[in-house]
């Protein structure tokens, strides 16, 4: 699945990990984004991109980032 986020276009796979914290979705497998710091940042995902991936089911995924975000994939 191709997803445009920003700019950038990425490439969806069932191995892409997607977090959610309530205020913002984020890509965290892949980046294509520059950094002006040392790690690489995560794409925030669009509402047209978050509707988007909406139609897929979500894969639940563990987390080490607290009970309140949600980590999931996509069963593509």
């Amino acid at each position: 699945m191709e997803l445009k986020i920003g700019r950038n276009e990425y490439e969806i796979t069932c191995s892409d990990i997607f977090m959610d914290n309530g205020a913002c979705v984020q890509l965290m497998t892949q980046s294509k984004e520059r950094s002006q710091w040392r790690g690489s940042p995560s794409p925030v995902l669009s509402q047209k991109a978050i509707k988007q991936i909406n139609k897929y089911d979500h894969l639940p995924q563990k987390n080490n980032y607290g009970i309140h975000v949600k980590t999931f994939s996509l069963k593509i």
